[in-house]
């Protein structure tokens, strides 16, 4: 049988849900009698839960993201489980030691998310992409070298061919809104193999005009050479 030191040890355990059913069971009997013990298990949950609502929150709304497998949570406290057995429980496990490990258990479940709702939402605007451009009922505005094409909001450049730019240059595109007379910096690309396609955060509805020029690393303010495309949408 345990003493109480021992089982004041092994609250931490009980609390991440680490501890063999006999174990547990011993540690569930001994809460309901000892305040001291019970007062430790309360101090432990938050951090607990911490850990499980990491694996279960659901992805920032803002990047049309989609929330991940709910075996999420499932596969952190395996991972959990697994530690435990393999190291055996040291004496006085306090709660700042406890704590870190949930921040730490945390920030991996956060991690999952985000990578998780990266890939998908990556994937939806490759799809999306693909239907604007092949949409019988999209604009197109041709130029040597390649199109601007739009299809209801969405603003896409598509360029063939489109050489390497100089060290320490990128492409960046601009756009002119209606009723402007300077246009604006928009993103900054690379080539992409024989066919670039670059999606505008701009709202193709209040887009006078589009261009393409080589300029720094990082990007302009203002347009610093002669752009290799124009185009009047």
């Amino acid at each position: 049988m345990m003493s109480h030191d021992e089982l004041l040890d092994s609250v931490a355990a009980y609390a991440l849900g680490t501890l063999p059913p006999n174990e547990a069971e011993a540690v569930a009997e001994h809460l309901r009698a000892c305040e001291e013990c019970r007062e430790e298990y309360r101090l432990l949950r938050p951090a607990v839960t911490a850990v499980a609502y990491a694996a279960e929150a659901p992805a920032d709304a803002r990047s049309s993201g989609v929330a991940p497998s709910p075996l999420l949570k499932a596969r952190v406290m395996k991972q959990v489980r697994g530690e435990a057995q393999r190291r055996p429980r040291p004496r006085g496990w306090t709660v700042s030691a406890l704590l870190a490990a949930c921040l730490a258990l945390a920030l991996v479940g956060y991690s999952l998310i985000r990578q998780v709702s990266y890939d998908r939402t990556r994937t939806a605007v490759q799809r999306q992409t693909i239907a604007d451009l092949a949409a019988a009922d999209s604009q197109r505005y041709r130029f040597s070298g390649g199109a601007v094409v739009t299809h209801g909001d969405r603003l896409y450049i598509v360029l063939r061919n489109l050489p390497t730019p100089p060290s320490g240059k990128i492409y960046q595109a601009w756009t002119l809104a209606k009723g402007e007379k300077k246009v604006a910096p928009s993103v900054t690309f690379a080539p992409a193999g024989s066919t670039t396609i670059v999606r505008l955060p701009e709202a193709a509805t209040t887009v006078a005009a589009v261009a393409v020029s080589v300029e720094p690393e990082g990007g302009s303010k203002a347009p610093t050479s002669k752009p290799i495309a124009v185009v009047n949408i």
